[in-house]
């Protein structure tokens, strides 16, 4: 997370509004939350200068970054600051468009924008029944597996959503 906040960063200190041309992509919720904090709070070092971004403000000058519309000179520890400190100006005053969400988030919303396209409902509501994608995949596994069985089972699998299971997966039984 640090080289994507890092990236991230970047991108805001060069241009301060590009964050509205950004996407970043997560795997969990968590991981969406803690990119947006991190992001958020690590500007916020930069900007004032807190030891705690100095890790950030460093690997950000490494990148010599420099700003076509400003003659093309390096920028200086304080022009990062500065520039550092309008960008989270502008994202928290525009906040609905400071996009860091997951992979199925994104999938969702781009499902929405094309519902018309792909000729399903407006009122499209995507999802997952998690047993039954679990149940696919343990009965494609066993299949894979069945030929180093012996040829006497003869057995399926499926799952169970039991009170008593002790994983989230389920349990697993044979029928």
């Amino acid at each position: 997370t640090f080289t994507l906040a890092v990236e991230y960063i970047k991108h805001l200190i060069i241009n301060p509004r590009a964050y509205r041309q950004i996407l970043a992509v997560t795997f969990t919720n968590k991981a969406t939350a803690e990119m947006k904090e991190r992001i958020l709070t690590q500007l916020y070092g930069i900007w004032k200068g807190a030891p705690s971004s100095e890790a950030y403000l460093e690997r950000i000058k490494n990148y010599k970054l420099k700003i076509k519309e400003e003659g093309g000179d390096r920028l200086t520890d304080g022009e990062i600051r500065q520039r550092a400190g309008m960008a989270l100006q502008y994202m928290l005053h525009d906040y609905s468009r400071f996009r860091v969400e997951t992979i199925d988030s994104f999938f969702q919303s781009v499902m929405r924008n094309l519902a018309r396209e792909l000729e399903l409902s407006p009122n499209l509501n995507i999802e997952l029944n998690n047993s039954e994608v679990l149940s696919d995949a343990v009965d494609s596994l066993i299949e894979k597996l069945t030929p180093h069985f012996s040829p006497c089972w003869h057995g399926s699998w499926t799952t169970s959503t039991s009170a008593s299971a002790t994983t989230n997966a389920g349990t697993y039984r044979m029928r």
